[in-house]
């Protein structure tokens, strides 16, 4: 029967030593253990079958007539490799042995060695010193990889992003648009690469001009999808108008039917949405709100309004009825809608007075998008923490 094989089987330690006897002592308490152990007298062959072989532990001379054991110890520890070196002096040789621990010595030994357990001891300590960096290396490496392909798969889903950032921007109307003497004008200010935040208008017909703002829940990729869907809904819409239908789709019946094609979808999404047209002809503004909020401020007829709403989101609910509101429009006007991503950045205290200062502020005239990013310090916000929208329609006198 086979004797069990000792733990030191596959580990090999390089002996660089000149004294015979020494070398003897050493390799055969090692070899005991059950270490490999192979034995050089001169520097040059042993640093030869270190770079070949690469040694769990190298013992060492520290100096004698061809062995040089401080340059070996140099070569040794300045390499990649994780070889633990010991070093072997007479005790008058101590400043040589600070140096070498200086350069990275993991122990050193006095001669004569005698006591074989404080030899073994020394090598156990540097083997377990070089299990230890060869654990850390594995651990680097793979932490390398993972960050490799960390990098990777952002890049690609950077590609991906820029790729459907540019698919939404082109879904998005032009920034600034005049229909007759209605100017209608948005901003979206995203808080990741793409916007949960969507604005669209329309010409529907000959005296309507619709348009609609939603706030899809969360924000990013996963949003940025629901208002593809968005924007599919009101092509339909369009084209309803264009076929001139006797009985026209209004506000509450679009939110109607875009919950009821969201919800079996299943996505876990819902939509904030203020949806309206301005009739023209009629001189009125015919709105449905979907749990929109802030209310947006109509000013008109020589008095600013806030929209109220009471319809619930769109995409969360099976059972919902949306109700369509009428408001008269005077010779002029003046309509801002916001998502409430604009709340996250002011800086009133509460909820309600966020609110009042939206109203102030365009009660007193400020009602084109640049003069809203300025007064609400939207030009100076390097990231927001919620994506934010507005949007203006605007009708001056001829």
């Amino acid at each position: 029967m086979k004797s069990p094989q000792k733990p030191g089987n596959d580990i090999t330690i390089l002996l660089i030593d000149q004294l015979s006897e020494l070398q003897a002592h050493i390799s055969g308490c090692l070899r005991d253990e059950g270490y490999h152990v192979h034995i050089e007298c001169e520097a040059e062959p042993g640093l030869r079958f270190w770079a070949e072989h690469h040694p769990q532990v190298v013992i060492c001379d520290v100096a004698s007539p061809e062995i040089d054991g401080l340059s070996v110890l140099s070569e040794i520890t300045a390499s990649e490799y994780s070889t633990q070196v010991i070093m072997i002096s007479d005790a008058g040789e101590m400043n040589d042995v600070v140096k070498a621990l200086r350069l990275g010595a993991t122990d050193f030994l006095l001669k004569p060695i005698s006591d074989p357990e404080v030899l073994l001891h020394a090598v156990k300590r540097a083997l377990d010193e070089h299990a230890m960096l060869v654990q850390n290396q594995h651990y680097r490496e793979q932490l390398e990889q993972t960050n490799r392909e960390l990098n990777n798969s952002l890049r690609l889903l950077k590609e991906d992003q820029e790729a459907a950032r540019v698919v939404q921007l082109k879904m998005l109307p032009e920034a600034k648009k005049q229909y007759g003497n209605i100017e209608i004008e948005y901003k979206i200010i995203p808080s990741l690469y793409l916007s949960g935040d969507f604005v669209d208008y329309f010409s529907l017909g000959q005296d309507r001009l619709g348009f609609y703002l939603a706030d899809v829940s969360g924000h990013g990729a996963s949003s940025a999808f629901v208002t593809v869907l968005l924007k599919t809904m009101a092509n339909r819409v369009k084209q309803h108008y264009s076929r001139e239908q006797p009985v026209p789709l209004r506000p509450a019946e679009i939110l109607k039917r875009a919950n009821d094609e969201l919800l079996p979808l299943g996505l876990g999404k819902h939509l904030a949405v203020f949806c309206g047209y301005i009739d023209y002809a009629a001189r009125k503004l015919v709105y449905c709100s979907a749990a929109h909020f802030p209310p947006p401020v109509l000013v008109t007829n020589g008095g600013a309004l806030a929209l109220e709403g009471s319809g619930l989101p769109v995409g969360l609910f099976e059972e919902v009825a949306y109700e369509n509101q009428e408001v008269s429009l005077g010779e002029s006007f003046d309509l801002v809608v916001f998502s409430d991503g604009i709340l996250e950045v002011m800086p009133q205290q509460s909820v309600a007075q966020k609110e009042q200062y939206l109203m102030e502020i365009v009660s007193k005239g400020i009602h084109n998008i640049d003069q809203l990013l300025d007064h609400l310090d939207l030009r100076n916000q390097d990231a927001v923490p919620d994506d934010i929208a507005l949007m203006t329609v605007s009708c001056s006198p001829r």
